[in-house]
């Protein structure tokens, strides 16, 4: 028999107790079960880089892994009447992966498309529950799941998740206009359109990137013409187009910041001009 998979992502920090308590738990409930810490160190508001965690890191797992994902909560931004009325976690089946939390919006952004099902699972009554739900109520979920149970008995049908489009680039005669989505630890900027996608409009073309950014008063010429395969096709502290590991297009700087070198940050505006 497989050993089921369990994966970790929250905002607990690394020098608590509260992952310890839980895969102690884990263990517990699951005697051959298999813990993967994907990140401890998310933000309760960074919803945007726990979904790409989701989209790249979970999904990555075999089929029938079981994502634990306790990033802050949807309760966090909702109203008083709003929380009341959402007294619930969630676990959706996407995929073939299962996913235990109580933030729809992080869910809805990591999704390419609608879930399996979704059904959703009221908090615990006893107040000394309520407070950590991974411990409380998430492990027996898995503990459920990982038994074979069907998704439909763990709690009630749920409406279906929203697909949460990002923006899309804009094909306009020669002029491909793009925006950086992300800014990731290495300060390369992602750009909102994938490699294939860009080779498929670039064709046999050629073509150079204009980028509108400025810092103080300053500015400083960028010539990209190309797309390079490795950091050092160019000199150091040089800025230059590559595919980044998710397969998007990035810019990035070689052993530099494009955010120090272009200023860019997210929503900055990149244009490919095609010739």
């Amino acid at each position: 028999m497989t050993a089921q998979v369990v994966t970790l992502t929250t905002d607990w920090g690394e020098r608590e107790f509260y992952s310890a308590m839980v895969k102690g738990r884990l263990c517990s409930l699951i005697p051959d079960v298999r813990i993967f810490d994907l990140s401890h160190l998310q933000s309760w508001n960074d919803n945007k880089t726990t979904a790409s965690i989701i989209r790249y890191g979970c999904l990555s797992f075999p089929e029938g892994a079981i994502h634990i994902i306790d990033v802050g909560s949807d309760q966090l931004t909702f109203s008083r009447k709003e929380r009341t009325q959402f007294q619930q976690s969630l676990v959706a089946r996407y995929r073939n992966h299962y996913f235990v939390t109580s933030s729809k919006t992080t869910l809805e952004m990591a999704l390419d498309e609608d879930c399996d099902t979704v059904v959703s699972v009221p908090f615990p009554d006893n107040v000394e529950q309520g407070s950590f739900l991974a411990y409380s109520q998430y492990c027996d979920i898995v503990r459920r799941l990982a038994s074979g149970e069907e998704l439909s008995s763990l709690g009630v049908a749920y409406s279906p998740l929203r697909v949460r489009t990002s923006p899309q680039p804009q094909l306009v005669d020669n002029y491909l206009d793009t925006i950086v989505t992300k800014i990731d630890s290495y300060d390369n900027a992602i750009l909102n359109i994938k490699y294939d996608d860009f080779r498929q409009i670039c064709g046999t073309r050629r073509f150079h990137v204009e980028l509108e950014w400025k810092m103080g008063c300053n500015e400083r010429e960028v010539n990209i013409d190309g797309i390079s395969r490795h950091y050092s096709d160019v000199d150091m502290g040089e800025i230059l187009l590559t595919v980044s590991s998710t397969g998007y297009l990035q810019l990035a700087v070689n052993k530099g910041s494009t955010v120090k070198l272009v200023g860019l940050s997210c929503a900055s505006k990149c244009r490919f001009v095609f010739f």
